[in-house]
């Protein structure tokens, strides 16, 4: 009987600091990915080409850099480029973005207007040496022709709209992937 006794206290003695390193490792672990490198956290920098006053309306546009297998691509350039809210070609609304330590990016602008080049749209390169050559339109989905016509060159892309301090912008994701080469 004393025999069994002792052994019941020793093993509650011993449970006692495991509970507490079980605990402990628990409260580790949540804290760590609370704390996570704000890097990691919080989206990629956003680059606005849009500016006050520029016809249109506004849109940001964000996604991420994959190759096949999924793994993110950190410090990919993705060239974009596109006409304004009048439809004309113009460098303002052109630029390089760079993703981030995720395959992230986002940019700011406002939504394309049909030209003669056809559908509504924002051209998208990637050139990066060991990948394949990009080359795509971000076809923006709700402004296709008077006709809801769609020439099929490009990828099309759904815009919801929302109101971020009291204007409306439109959101859209747009997510590349690449090919080695």
């Amino acid at each position: 009987m004393f025999a069994r006794g002792y052994q019941f206290s020793l093993s509650r003695a011993a449970a006692g600091p495991l509970i507490a390193a079980l605990l402990f490792a628990t409260g580790t672990a949540a804290a760590a990915s609370e704390n996570q490198p704000a890097s990691e956290k919080k989206k990629p920098k956003l680059v606005d080409l849009w500016h006050p006053g520029d016809p249109g309306e506004r849109m940001n546009i964000r996604g991420r850099v994959t190759s096949l297998d999924g793994t993110p691509l950190a410090g990919i350039k993705v060239e974009i480029r596109q006409p304004d809210g009048d439809g004309l070609w113009t460098e303002q609304y052109s630029t390089t973005l760079i993703t981030d330590s995720r395959g992230r990016y986002q940019f700011g602008s406002v939504v394309p207007v049909a030209n003669y080049c056809g559908d509504p749209h924002v051209e998208v390169i990637v050139y990066q040496n060991g990948w394949e050559y990009f080359d795509d339109k971000l076809v923006v989905q709700d402004h296709l022709d008077a006709e809801g016509y769609y020439f099929g060159d490009g990828t099309q892309v759904f815009l919801e709209e929302s109101s971020v301090k009291g204007e409306t912008v439109k959101f859209g994701r747009y997510d590349i992937v690449l090919s080695p080469e």
